[in-house]
């Protein structure tokens, strides 16, 4: 046994299948044996400290060797200890690993180490019942569902982890979205089965909460895509022998979605998951971690999320919309394009008619009419002022609206009483600059508006550099995390 125990210790993640295979197959052969023998216990944590290995050799004959032979002790073990009427032991470690898990490579480095001598183990850690435990929980850790009797435990930080993520999908976060989903951007290392099948699952679920605009920063997007792309290879293209109906229906919100995705990250998830089926709700594990079914979600949140990339950061073409808000002769058709700046009614439409207005202003030039200048400017400011911008337009318009703050000339102020009412109504503002730009079409303000500015105000010196200075402090105030991380790239 000391020679075999010296070579176990070179069996680790990564190893060499052509010196690893026939170690672990040599240590599973012995323990299939005799699971009940002398050395049952020992051989039992030898398959379960070498499981990180067996974990890369997925579908190899290596990985069946290994849960058969995990299987047939944890059953021959817990029938010693029937037997035996007890152990006497009022806990054994095992369970404790399982309130602590975190992802299925890592925490099977919480497993007793066979290079220490089994007399120096606490006695609750030989026990065979603790042993057998472990090797439960090991073969589901590389065979999702071979085995059951695995105790319902759910690990504190995966149950935080559903409560937050709760949270967030019903848009009603108690942290801070972003590191609620950050954490589950990228996959663990050492990816077993079902901690694949939960990463991607999870990300299915936050793709839609990442790509709504609410986060603005383009990282979480960036990394989420990432980690989608290097798990691909892991899902091969191809058909699967499932029936209709069989997968994961994915019916239910985001949030209980997530919460599927976390439960199977952790054995004592998976229990949960493995009685909802057998109860007759759910899908099996076997069809949760389908390589087919997860490369689908796995394709759908990328491509959400890199459209998502595009929508919120990208570049838009405005060009399409210049027979919507130019006349024939080239003036302003004012009235539509004032109205598609009021908040709430078509976000998309909105943002991109403000960055018309914005292009439309540059394109003139300082040469450009001054009335029309004058009324994009305003319209550039309002819109920065009360639009939810993506990101990508609002540094676009904030560029334009810097070179304008740089170039407006002065000019004296005879408005003491200021430039706006102090609860002035965004759609009355707008309604303003429309009867600015054509009085004869949009009609003045009425009484009841609680607007006492006239037209006059609007080009008012002063009140253009206010407008645009506001709409700059604005859009700096909105994405002041992500303006500092480009200015720190430039650096």
């Amino acid at each position: 046994m000391t020679e075999l125990i010296e070579k176990w210790a070179g069996v680790t993640a990564g190893a060499a299948p052509e010196e690893a295979d026939p170690v672990v197959l040599e240590c599973a052969r012995l323990l299939a044996a005799e699971p009940d023998g002398e050395q049952a216990v020992l051989l039992t944590f030898g398959l379960v400290n070498m499981a990180r290995y067996v974990l890369g050799r997925r579908g190899a004959g290596v990985e069946r060797a290994v849960v058969d032979a995990l299987g047939a002790a944890a059953e021959a073990m817990d029938e010693q200890y029937l037997q035996a009427g007890g152990c006497g032991h009022a806990a054994h470690p095992y369970t404790g690993s399982l309130e602590e898990w975190d992802t299925d490579a890592d925490a099977l480095l919480d497993a007793p180490d066979v290079q220490v001598p089994l007399a120096a183990w606490d006695g609750a850690e030989a026990c065979p019942h603790n042993a057998a435990g472990w090797a439960r929980t090991a073969a589901d850790v590389i065979l999702p569902g071979s085995t059951d009797g695995i105790p319902e435990i759910i690990p504190e930080s995966h149950r935080s982890n559903i409560h937050s993520l709760g949270s967030v999908l019903n848009d009603y976060p108690n942290g801070d979205p972003f590191w609620d989903l950050e954490i589950h951007a990228t996959p663990p290392s050492g990816l077993s089965r079902a901690a694949l099948a939960g990463y991607v699952v999870v990300a299915h679920a936050n793709c839609w909460y990442a790509g709504s605009g609410r986060i603005r920063r383009r990282s979480l997007l960036d990394d989420m895509i990432e980690g989608l792309e290097s798990v691909l290879p892991l899902l091969p293209d191809e058909a699967c022998a499932h029936e209709d109906g069989e997968h994961p229906a994915l019916h239910s919100g985001s949030d209980q979605q997530a919460a599927e995705g976390i439960h199977l990250q952790s054995p004592g998830g998976r229990t949960v998951l493995r009685e909802e089926h057998e109860d007759g709700h759910g899908a099996s594990l076997e069809a949760w971690t389908c390589t087919t079914f997860l490369r689908a979600l796995a394709v759908e949140a990328r491509d959400h999320l890199r459209e998502a990339v595009d929508r919120l950061f990208g570049t838009r073409e405005t060009a399409h919309l210049d027979p919507v808000y130019l006349r024939p002769d080239g003036r302003l058709d004012i009235e539509p394009l004032s109205e598609r700046h009021v908040p709430f009614k078509d976000e998309t439409a909105s943002e991109e008619a403000a960055l018309w207005a914005a292009r439309r202003y540059e394109q003139l030039g300082p040469d450009g009419p001054a009335l029309d200048r004058t009324v994009l400017l305003l319209l550039m400011g309002t819109a920065a002022d009360s639009l939810q911008l993506s990101y990508g337009i609002a540094r676009e318009i904030l560029g334009i609206l810097r070179t304008a703050a740089a170039t407006l000339p002065g000019g004296a102020c005879a408005h003491a009483d200021g430039h706006a009412p102090v609860h002035e109504r965004t759609s009355d503002r707008l309604a303003g600059i429309a009867h600015l730009y054509a009085p004869g079409a949009c009609p003045a303000l009425g009484p009841d508006s609680d607007q006492g500015f006239g037209s006059e105000v609007l080009t008012c010196p002063v009140h253009l550099a206010e407008a645009v200075a506001k709409g700059i402090a604005e859009i700096e105030e909105q994405f002041e995390e992500e303006l500092e991380a480009e200015e720190r790239l430039v650096e």
